[in-house]
C-alpha cells in the first residue's frame, strides 16, 4: 500500500503517533471501527465493489460509504503490513452461534508478534471486538463487558467467541490453511451477489465508539451501552438521512438514502 495512503488513512482517523506495540495496534482498531462504518449499504444499491486496495481506500477513507470484511480487514492488513508488521490473512465462517455448515465468506488477519499471534478483526458489524485478540484460549478484555477468546478444537480448527454475563456466543469458526487473494474474491462475488445472501437482502450498518455500538439492521435501530441499550425509531426518511451521516458517519446521495429507507427501513 502506498505510502501516502497510509499516512491519508491514520490521518483521518486521528492517529499521530508511531505503532509498535500491541497496545497501539489496539489503539489503531479503535480508532478505525469509530471512524469507518460496517455497511452493507452498497451491495444493496447494486455497486461494483472492488477489492483492489486502492479503490478499497477511496470508497471507505475518502468518500466514506462504508464497507463490509472484505474491504474493511484487507484496508486493515495492507496498512499493517506497510507499517512492517508481520501479518497474515485467512477465510473464516460467521456461525453467529449455530452448528449450520455456511460458506467462507469473511476475512480475517493474523498477526504475529514477539512470539505470540492475535486475531485483529474489523469488519464483523456490531460483534466486532476493538482489541486484538491473543490465540491460547485466555479472555480478552474488550469493552462494555463484552470479553473474547480463541477456542482451539482437537481438530485444529477454532471459533472466536465473545463473552458476556457468563454466556459464550461463538461469532466466527475458522481454520488456518494458507489463503489467497483469489479465495476472497470467490467469497467477496457470493456475499454481495448470491440472492440468499445476508447482505444483499438486509441493511445492515454498525460503529463502535468506546461508550457505545450502534447497531441498524432495516428498520431497527439499537444504541447498545454496557448495561443497558435504547431503540430509536426511524419513522421519516429525513431522520433516517440524519442517523446515517451523524451516527454512522457516512454519506450518499439524497436519491441512494430515499431508495434504501423506502425498500429496506419504511414500514408498510
Amino acid at each position: 500500500m502506498k505510502k501516502e495512503l497510509v499516512n491519508n488513512y491514520l490521518k483521518t482517523i486521528g492517529f499521530f503517533k508511531e505503532i509498535v506495540s500491541i497496545e497501539d495496534i489496539n489503539k489503531l482498531i479503535r480508532a478505525h471501527v469509530n471512524t469507518f462504518a460496517f455497511s452493507s449499504l452498497k451491495v444493496l444499491l447494486k455497486e461494483e465493489i472492488s477489492l483492489e486496495i486502492e479503490d478499497i481506500y477511496k470508497s471507505i477513507v475518502l468518500n466514506k460509504r462504508g464497507g463490509y470484511c472484505f474491504e474493511h480487514n484487507k484496508l486493515f492488513y495492507e496498512v499493517l503490513k506497510s507499517l512492517g508488521f508481520d501479518v497474515e490473512y485467512y477465510l473464516a465462517r460467521v456461525v453467529n452461534n449455530s452448528d449450520n455448515i455456511v460458506p467462507q465468506t469473511h476475512r480475517f488477519t493474523l498477526l504475529n508478534y514477539e512470539g505470540e499471534r492475535y486475531l485483529l478483526d474489523v469488519g464483523i458489524g456490531f460483534r466486532t471486538p476493538n482489541v486484538a485478540i491473543k490465540f491460547g484460549d485466555e479472555v480478552t478484555s474488550n469493552h462494555l463487558g463484552i470479553n473474547f477468546r480463541i477456542k482451539e478444537f482437537e481438530d485444529n480448527t477454532y471459533a472466536l467467541q465473545s463473552i458476556q454475563e457468563n454466556e459464550v456466543f461463538n461469532i466466527t469458526k475458522f481454520d488456518l490453511n494458507k489463503c489467497y487473494e483469489e479465495d476472497f474474491e470467490l467469497g467477496h462475488f457470493y456475499s454481495h451477489k448470491h440472492p440468499c445472501a445476508a447482505f444483499v437482502n438486509n441493511l445492515v450498518l454498525s460503529l463502535i465508539t468506546n461508550t457505545e455500538i450502534r447497531s441498524l439492521r432495516n428498520s431497527d435501530y439499537f444504541k447498545i451501552y454496557e448495561n443497558s441499550q435504547e431503540k430509536i425509531e426511524i419513522d421519516n426518511l429525513d431522520k433516517f438521512q440524519k442517523i446515517l451521516k451523524e451516527d454512522f458517519n457516512v454519506f450518499f446521495e439524497d436519491k441512494e438514502m430515499e431508495l434504501l429507507y423506502r425498500s429496506f427501513v419504511k414500514k408498510i
